[in-house]
């Protein structure tokens, strides 16, 4: 029998719809939360995957948006 895992060690479940017409990777990112995120490139699938991780973790700005990364916006 294994212990519950902290929340910050569960795995988080995420729904990739890509456009197989697309050259580069593009398409929507969806979380188990259901927010979506739509995406292009690789930089972009990355970010997308970054935000649905921040979301997960409950990382949160001062004005209550999603924090970013990097000096990124979401």
């Amino acid at each position: 029998m294994s212990a519950a895992l902290p929340a910050e060690a569960r795995p988080v479940r995420l729904i990739l719809d890509l456009d197989p017409s697309s050259a580069a990777p593009a398409g929507t990112l969806t979380a188990s939360s259901g927010a979506t995120s739509p995406f292009s490139g690789w930089v972009g699938l990355t970010r997308a995957i970054e935000l649905a991780l921040a979301a997960a973790r409950g990382d949160r700005a001062e004005d209550g948006s999603l924090a970013a990364t990097d000096g990124e916006q979401p």
